[in-house]
Parts: C-alpha cells; structure tokens; sequence
C-alpha cells in the first residue's frame, strides 16, 4: 500500500518543525564582546566625562562606556567631532539608572539579543530580540543604533527608547 499524499497533520508538523529549525541567528562573524576596561579617551565630552568608545561607529556618531561617577558607567551614544572646540554630546545611552562597574561587557549573543552586563555577569540592560530573527547589528549616519533581520528590517532601535527628551525632564520637573 503505497501513500500518495502524506496525512494533513503530519505535513504540519514537518512545517512547523522546519521553520522552528531554521529560524535566522547572527552569524558568529557578527558577533562580538566587548570588555570595560583600558585607557579612556581622550576628547572633551558632556558633563566632563571618562570615556571608552568602543568600536561601533559612523561619523559623528559613536557608541561608548561613559561616566560621571567613579566605576559606574552607562552605555551610550556620543555625538561631536574631534575639530570643534565644542564638548562631544551624549545622545542616547541605556542603563543610566543601573550602571555597570569596570569588566562589565557588551555583546551580541548568537540568539540576537544584545546585552549589557556587569562584571559579576548580571544582566544590567538588553534588547529582548533573542530568537526574533536578529542577524545584525548597525549604527546609522543618524545616530540610531538597530538591530536588524535579513531583510534589513529593523527589529529593535535605540530611537524607540529616547533619553533625556523633553517630555521625560517635565515630567521629572514636575514632580
């Protein structure tokens, strides 16, 4: 007795079954770590800062450990360039009210999911985006900082999680 057509059900599962299987994830290349320590840099920037950018930048626009405070850092845009005599801004970071001490790293998981953690290993800040089809990371020419899925769409963005707008320092000033 030969089967022509395999029954409904099971031909479901094989879908569900495949699509759960190749489900995208950043290739290792695009993976990375990155570790709070070494020297700071060395430009003047906001609120007389101690800085250590990290490798993820497009002109004017880098991503940096920064802080006020001693051995309590943010992860943060930076805005500026190294000709003005103006202080290079911060325009967005992610963790101002829980900040990470000295080794804390920043990654990109092989899930998707970027996450900020301190030195003991806590989660201090992440994207969510694990298994959501994350498998790449960019920073844009305006300053917003994404992470993508094959078709280029953007499935987490820094600009739907704003810092110091003006609607959150009324609300502040208000209280």
């Amino acid at each position: 007795m030969a089967f022509s057509n395999p029954p409904f059900p099971l031909l479901l599962l094989f879908i569900l079954l495949s699509a759960a299987i190749t489900h995208a994830t950043v290739p290792p290349s695009k993976t990375f770590i990155y570790i709070n320590h070494g020297p700071f840099g060395d430009y003047n920037v906001e609120y007389g800062a101690d800085y250590r950018a990290l490798d993820i930048f497009i002109y004017p626009f880098r991503l940096c450990f920064y802080n006020t405070t001693p051995n309590a850092y943010a992860l943060a845009l930076r805005m500026g360039s190294r000709r003005s005599e103006s202080p290079m801004r911060w325009v967005w970071d992610a963790n101002r009210a829980n900040p990470v001490r000295e080794n804390a790293t920043l990654s990109i998981r092989r899930d998707g999911n970027l996450v900020l953690s301190d030195a003991d290993g806590g989660v201090a800040w992440q994207t969510g985006t694990a298994n959501k089809g994350v498998v790449g990371l960019r920073l844009l020419p305006n300053g917003n900082l994404v992470l993508h899925d094959q078709q280029g769409r953007f499935l987490w963005q820094s600009f739907d999680h704003p810092t110091d707008t003006y609607s959150e320092i009324s609300a502040k000033s208000k209280r």
